[in-house]
């Protein structure tokens, strides 16, 4: 059994390691309620631009459908894939997750033969891709709850760019959605082409049955919609991924700081332990002096 004193300086780590966790626990819960809020005032602009989007197609002007952004190549065979992960770790699985489902996707392309190009996002992902000596078209910090609308447009007009020169046929998205406030998963959509039956433009809840009247004309105005589309998922990606990362950590500091007090409350017993054993002895050693003495 340990003495009293190893005991002693163990409890004091540990102490001192559950403050960490503690404080880390509430700055994680603090970020997460920011980017929530800032999910909660995206999502009606979200929603308008799907909305003014899905009338536009309803009104059948094939001009619409004939943008860049729609064009379709019959057998793509150069892609790219935007990987968003996070800079840090102490995040629980969050990282290993999203990696996990982009270089699974990654390698179902390459065995179709197709040339995949990976662009990540966050200095977890970067690394590990270096370690696994894994190619990357581009790589970029994650700005985490920094994240500006214009760098989303900044990467957003990269990527139409790309997609529209020709230089790849299709452009994918590997990031973490949010299902529910305390349920996340890692998800892989396509960005470009958008497809026009796109989910997130036939969702219900953004229909109207309004009738409107376009000015100039809605090629024009569809011109113009699209790369903000483009814009507002990127964006909302990473506001999702952003959530997803705090949320994870705030559960996995959590639950270290739920272990630790579990550690301090044994180690607790076992110092009282050695300290009775000790007086104990103490007490025998006296009785047995005195009882020499007589």
């Amino acid at each position: 059994m340990a003495n009293q004193r190893d005991i002693r300086n163990r409890i004091k780590s540990i102490s001192n390691t559950k403050k960490i966790t503690s404080t880390m626990e509430m700055v994680s819960t603090a970020k997460m309620k920011k980017m929530q809020v800032r999910l909660e005032q995206s999502k009606p602009y979200e929603n308008k631009v799907n909305e003014i989007i899905t009338n536009l197609i309803s009104t059948g002007v094939s001009a619409t459908l004939m943008d860049p952004h729609f064009r379709e190549v019959s057998d793509p065979s150069r892609i790219l894939i935007l990987t968003i992960a996070g800079n840090r770790g102490l995040c629980g699985s969050f990282n290993t997750n999203i990696i996990e489902k982009s270089l699974n996707f990654k390698d179902k392309l390459v065995e179709e033969g197709k040339e995949v190009l990976n662009y990540v996002i966050g200095k977890k992902g970067i690394n590990f891709m270096n370690f696994i000596k894994e190619p990357m078209y581009k790589s970029a910090p994650n700005p985490e709850d920094k994240i500006t609308f214009d760098t989303a447009t900044k990467i957003g007009n990269e990527l139409r760019q790309l997609f529209i020169s020709g230089e790849v046929h299709e452009v994918y998205i590997a990031y973490t959605k949010v299902v529910s406030s305390s349920s996340q998963k890692p998800e892989i959509i396509r960005l470009l082409p958008i497809p026009p039956d796109e989910e997130v433009l036939k969702d219900p809840t953004s229909r109207s049955n309004v009738e409107y009247i376009f000015e100039p004309n809605p090629a024009r105005i569809f011109s113009y919609l699209l790369p903000l589309f483009i814009k507002v998922r990127i964006f909302t990606c990473f506001l999702e991924s952003a959530f997803s990362e705090q949320f994870s950590r705030r559960v996995a500091m959590k639950n270290a700081t739920d272990a630790s007090g579990e550690m301090i409350r044994e180690l607790t017993i076992s110092y009282n332990r050695a300290r009775q054993a000790k007086i104990t002895n103490e007490i025998a050693e006296i009785v047995g002096g005195a009882a020499a003495l007589e």
